[in-house]
């Protein structure tokens, strides 16, 4: 029986903090992290020595130096960051939603 070799097979920093990353089924995807650069879980990479550090396992994608906090991201989390823009506010649903509406019928 053969076994799954990973998902990841090759990960590169890019300058402009961008990740050119090559799946396992040969897929190669060009991520741009800026937008990403400004939240909690990855505003640590806006540090060129931690976000050039990045490798693979094969598993996960990770972002590693003395001194910092690791960084990993699994395929599960890396489909999240390419398919949801979790950037944004969210779309805009009108009036029914807005905060501290009152009803004035």
């Amino acid at each position: 029986m053969k076994i799954q070799p990973g998902f990841f097979k090759s990960v590169k920093a890019l300058p402009g903090h961008r990740l050119e990353i090559m799946m396992e089924t040969d897929t190669l995807i060009l991520f741009d992290f800026t937008s990403r650069l400004g939240t909690m879980r990855f505003g640590a990479l806006a540090e060129d020595e931690l976000f050039n550090s990045v490798r693979t396992d094969g598993n996960f994608i990770l972002f590693e130096k003395p001194g910092a906090l690791k960084i990993r991201i699994g395929p599960a989390d890396f489909a999240d960051l390419m398919l949801v823009n979790r950037t944004s506010d969210g779309p805009e649903y009108g009036s029914i939603f807005k905060k501290n509406q009152i009803n004035e019928e």
